[in-house]
């Protein structure tokens, strides 16, 4: 089953599975074979590959939910987890008292 959706992934980027594990994985080619009869990557190797399409590891085993994160969602996740602790409560705090009174003003436009 994960191959198939390698497969699948791969043509969704216009490229092929060979194409792809020796342009981005810098792979031998013979894994494709390998894979095409069974045959499981290493962890390491399936990371990369989730990573590259946007979905999860277990997307590429079970496939129905695929997950596609917006670019500009992507870059405040990448700001977000480049900040230490401190600074993420900061933010958090922050987008908490933003929200609510956003709720607060749609409610008082509401009334």
């Amino acid at each position: 089953m994960w191959y198939e959706q390698f497969n699948e992934l791969c043509k969704e980027k216009s490229t092929t599975p060979t194409a792809f594990v020796q342009d981005v994985l810098k792979l031998s080619s013979s894994k494709v074979t390998a894979w095409k009869s069974g045959s499981i990557p290493k962890i390491e190797t399936l990371q990369k590959i989730a990573e590259y399409f946007n979905v999860t590891v277990g997307y590429l085993f079970d496939g129905p939910k695929k997950v596609v994160i917006p670019n500009e969602y992507q870059e405040l996740i990448d700001l977000y987890n480049g900040l230490d602790d401190y600074e993420q409560g900061l933010v958090m705090g922050y987008l908490t008292r933003i929200s609510e009174e956003h709720k607060n003003s749609a409610a008082e436009k509401g009334a």
